[in-house]
């Protein structure tokens, strides 16, 4: 599903300040696996995941998803592949100010009885009509993942999804997650630097100085519901 080939990524390229972030990775993802993105901060993990959503160009080297080369995209077709096949979880959250939590988690997208039976699992019912602002960092996280899954997109990306939160709201999350991957065969790519997470992985790459360093596969897969924080 996902086909990266010697990804490079520099910053300022010829000039006195540059910076390569990614020195020629290759990946090879496949529909339905959840595959965890592992590294130190500054390792490059968060620019590879921008790079293979199409949210950044790379230097050099070719991202195909579904057989699509998403480096000859035009704007247009950009915006487009953003907006239907996959969904993004952003560390930062970039919820919409002016908009509330339950305006956030929807956007263009109809409330469904899963995403509301989830907004009262998840404990933030309570804040569903607050503005960002007005709301905590697990808050804001939450309806950042509510917004993501509200998508129904086959390809998630999860940039720290768990960075928010505490040891029970990450189970809870974590548990959604998968059995989103396992009921809708969607691909999830996740970058964390929480080794716990790797248990529930079908696939852990490390990445280290813009290196892949490892790329293995996990034999024995865990339930998320069962990982003790």
């Amino acid at each position: 599903m996902i086909k990266a080939n010697n990804i490079v990524k520099i910053y300022n390229q010829h000039k006195q300040n540059e910076l390569k972030v990614l020195n020629g990775i290759d990946l090879d993802i496949a529909e339905g696996e959840l595959c965890t993105i592992i590294g130190k901060s500054g390792s490059g993990k968060s620019t590879l995941l921008k790079c293979l959503s199409g949210l950044e160009g790379v230097t050099s080297g070719q991202i195909s998803i579904n057989d699509r080369d998403i480096q000859s995209f035009t704007s247009k077709e950009t915006n487009e592949f953003r907006r239907q096949d996959i969904a993004f979880v952003f560390q930062e959250y970039n919820l919409i100010d002016d908009l509330t939590l339950h305006e956030n988690i929807y956007l263009e997208n109809e409330p469904t009885e899963t995403i509301e039976n989830l907004i009262d699992v998840w404990d933030i019912r309570k804040a569903i009509n607050l503005f960002p602002m007005q709301c905590s960092g697990g808050q804001q996280q939450k309806a950042a993942i509510l917004r993501a899954l509200a998508k129904e997109s086959k390809i998630i990306f999860c940039d720290e999804p768990t960075g928010a939160l505490d040891g029970k709201s990450s189970q809870e999350v974590l548990t959604v997650l998968q059995a989103i991957q396992k009921s809708h065969r969607s691909t999830i790519i996740l970058i964390t630097h929480n080794e716990q997470i790797t248990k529930i992985s079908d696939r852990v790459i490390t990445i280290h100085d813009g290196n892949k360093i490892s790329d293995r596969k996990n034999v024995n897969v865990e339930l998320a519901e069962l990982l003790e924080w």
